[in-house]
């Protein structure tokens, strides 16, 4: 027996991959595909002979041809982004969902016909079959269309310009679900152009994962946990339900349909932990309708979908730490957007169409120092600017009328808070909390409604001007910032529900002097140099609630100051 320790000399020989073969068998009209289709069968050679054997056949599609309908809509707008205008918009594509209505997912082609002065003629639609070796390649339908000038009904070729959109249909589909764990699999679905189920990709040997000829998928196009796949590449993809890119060790180039054209995802858009993934410009003619998730691609540096207009669910990009450009350029409504750990990202000029939003967080992205980009937004649900570690200013909001709430927190550098000259409601709470270097809250010049303000824990903080023009509040929190020395700022705040100054050691005065009415907590502890007379005098002149809710103590022991309140 050979040791370990006697080897001299290695040689390696390799072995070579067994062929994938594959055959059609015809299928005739039937029951299971009634305009006929055929059977891909599909294996491994494994006697060399370079011919598919029955007993070599380990998977078997069936495919039926099949067409669906091709439906069209038109819509006149005042202005269009093809004309300087108004225009008739004539949209194309097949009914996917059968519901005999063509949806805004299931669009394939579109034509502007500018309508200059005139928004009255009429669009003439002509829908023909197109045979194999036309515009598509293979059979489909087209649509010719032309503005009836003279409204004769008939196309006259001097005067009125014909426009033809083609609408490729698909020739094989695949009824069901369908998963792809092998080459063998993969083989097997070529030629199929729509799959009407779900397509789930999960093999532990595919490196590339190649259909040039699908275009449809009526389901999840999911392709999850390939531990070896490097190549993504579906160029003939125009629809599906939802697309998942998720766990793939090696990928590093994923590309779905025409970059020129349209990917219709009807619902959401997964793209996470791919660690080798440095790009989604493959991907930038998706557009998902639902949610735009981006997690955990640790070497991805750019993303861009310019054809996305409105997410009816959330924008999410969390923990792509080299992630340096993002943009959306026409997004302008989602549910809401999560930006966090993109650590070398520098500027949100990509979401610059961006006006409204239910909840906009930024946290954690620690090359951000400036909010410059944000310049439509108008309204938010919810705004929170957490940890980012070089941010200055939280300035960038020029247009914002209103947010449910705002919170900016645990920012390191931050200097200045505000900078939203047009806010004027916050319907819920305004937070301003542990800003090491924070200075002042201004810029909020129009804010005469929050439901509660709480300031606490910014050292540095010596100005709340920013608050000046509120008159109510449900809370006022005024907690541990160290060198706040006066109240003054809020002297035209009227009436408070419950009011809790507590712990800011340098504050002397609290000169509120437009206080009204606390109606039901007042608490006012561990203010070192504010004399315990100007507490009890503000407690007894505007507190209207039950006397144990009253908490004074700690406070600086200076009588005199009182002696002219």
């Amino acid at each position: 027996m050979l040791g370990d320790d006697e080897v001299t000399h290695t040689e390696y020989v390799c072995a070579e991959a067994t062929a994938v073969l594959l055959r059609t068998v015809p299928l005739a009209p039937g029951a299971q595909c009634p305009e006929g289709g055929q059977v891909t069968q599909a294996g491994l050679d494994l006697n060399g002979d370079g011919v598919l054997d029955d007993t070599e056949v380990t998977r078997e599609v069936p495919a039926c041809t099949r067409s669906a309908t091709v439906r069209t809509r038109t819509r006149t707008v005042l202005s269009s982004e093809v004309c300087r205008s108004a225009a008739t918009i004539l949209e194309v594509g097949e009914d996917v969902d059968g519901n005999g209505v063509l949806g805004t997912s299931e669009v394939q082609a579109s034509h502007h016909f500018c309508l200059l002065n005139d928004t009255q003629r009429q669009v003439q639609v002509q829908v023909q079959p197109e045979p194999a070796g036309g515009i598509c390649g293979r059979p489909g339908v087209r649509v010719d269309a032309f503005i009836d000038l003279n409204d004769n009904g008939q196309r006259d070729p001097d005067m009125e310009e014909l426009i033809t959109l083609p609408v490729c249909q698909p020739v094989r589909v695949h009824e069901g679900s369908y998963v792809v764990r092998n080459a063998t699999d993969l083989a097997a679905l070529r030629g199929v152009t729509r799959v009407n189920g779900d397509l789930f990709v999960n093999s532990e040997t595919l490196s590339e994962f190649a259909l040039p000829e699908l275009s449809v998928v009526v389901g999840s196009l999911r392709i999850d946990t390939n531990p070896l796949l490097t190549r993504v590449d579906l160029p003939g993809l125009r629809f599906a339900t939802t697309v998942a890119l998720d766990r793939n060790a090696e990928l590093t180039t994923a590309s779905m349909g025409d970059p020129a054209g349209m990917v219709s995802v009807q619902w959401d858009l997964f793209v996470q932990h791919n660690p080798l993934l440095t790009t989604l410009d493959g991907l930038r003619a998706l557009a998902p309708g639902g949610a735009l998730t981006v997690l955990d691609n640790a070497r991805l540096e750019t993303l861009g979908f310019p054809a996305i207009i409105g997410l009816a669910k959330a924008l999410t990009v969390e923990e792509n730490p080299r992630l340096r450009t993002l943009s959306l350029p026409r997004l302008q409504t989602t549910g809401s957007v999560s930006l966090i750990g993109a650590t070398a990202l520098e500027s949100l000029a990509g979401l610059s169409e961006l006006r409204t939003v239910e909840s906009l967080s930024l946290i954690g992205n620690g090359a951000l120092t400036r909010l410059d980009g944000l310049d439509s937004l108008v309204s938010a649900g919810a705004i929170t600017l957490d940890n980012n570690a070089r941010l200055q200013t939280t300035a960038g909001f020029p247009q914002l009328v209103r947010a449910g709430s705002v919170t900016i927190s645990n920012n390191a550098l931050l200097e200045s808070a505000g900078g939203m000259p047009l806010l004027r409601t916050v319907s819920e709470s305004f937070t301003v909390l542990n800003n090491p270097k924070l200075r002042t809250v201004s810029g909020l010049d129009l804010l005469d409604f929050a439901h509660s303000v709480s300031v606490e824990q910014n050292p540095m903080l010596n100005d709340l001007i920013g608050f000046g023009n509120l008159m109510r509040l449900d809370r006022l929190s005024v907690r541990d910032n160290e060198r706040l020395e006066t109240l003054a700022r809020l002297m035209d705040l009227r009436r408070l529900e419950f009011l809790v100054v507590t712990d800011n050691v340098n504050l002397k005065e609290l000169r509120l002097d437009g206080l009204e009415a606390v109606e039901q907590g007042f608490t006012m502890t561990g203010n070192l140099t504010l004399p315990t007379c100007l507490a009890r005098d503000l407690a007894n002149r505007t507190f209207s609630g039950k006397p144990g809710n009253v908490t004074i103590a700690g406070n600086g022991d200076f009588p005199s100051a009182c002696t002219n309140p």
